[in-house]
């Protein structure tokens, strides 16, 4: 499903270059269950970014479901990460202008041919899969933490993606909420999504089914 080959990436500022990869290959399989871990600014977001198609690497080969994705445009980019991608981000960057059900209709809005009330069928089933069905008026800033994080899983699986992508899901959260965001996660693997989730919790990722270490960029396990 996702195949990086020699994949590098750097960073500039006016004054320095930070190596984030450093020649990363690595395979991840229709259907499988991957953690990333490795110490702070090892370049595990950076790897996560790339097989998002929310940004290209420097150098090497990066191919998500056997299509290479160099030399593509951006909005062909654009259209794949839509239709294939699901995202779950540790700041959870809800609208905080919306409602929760319309927080979770954002993807199905840049979906050709979805009908509004198709959306917000979609999206109640969603919220009701994470357990916030009694909250779909309810804002941003009127939930907690757990449950806005819960409001971000709804919309990253609202559009049935075939990869889902998590970077330190449950790190805000206190164990239980974590425990419950996780078996979110392991739901929609068991639907059949591939999952890659970033993590420092040696317990979550235990729930994967390999881990892949990261060291200076480089993979070291």
């Amino acid at each position: 499903m996702i195949q990086l080959n020699n994949v590098t990436k750097s960073y500039h500022t006016e004054r320095i270059e930070t190596l984030a990869l450093d020649a990363v290959t690595l395979s991840i399989a229709d259907g499988e269950f991957v953690a990333i871990m490795g110490p702070s600014g090892c370049g595990k977001t950076t790897l996560l970014n790339l097989m998002g198609l929310l940004d290209t690497p420097d150098a090497g080969e990066l191919l998500l479901d056997d299509q290479s994705i160099g030399g593509q445009s951006d909005r062909k980019l654009s259209r794949l990460r839509n239709r294939k991608i699901g995202f779950v981000f540790q700041s959870f960057h809800l609208v905080q202008d919306l409602n929760v059900v319309d927080n979770v209709e954002v993807p199905l809005l840049y979906r050709p041919g979805v009908s509004g009330r198709e959306r917000r069928r979609l999206a109640r089933e969603a919220l009701d899969q994470v357990g916030l069905s009694s909250r779909i008026f309810h804002f941003p800033n009127q939930l907690s933490g757990g449950q806005q994080q819960r409001v971000a899983v709804a919309r990253a699986i609202v559009g049935a993606p075939q990869i889902l992508l998590a970077d330190e899901p449950t790190g805000n959260l206190d164990s239980r909420m974590g425990d419950e965001i996780m078996d979110l996660l392991k739901q929609r693997h068991d639907a059949g999504s591939t999952v890659v989730m970033v993590t420092h919790d040696q317990r979550m990722a235990d729930c994967a089914d390999r881990t892949v270490r990261l060291f200076d960029g480089r993979q070291v396990q």
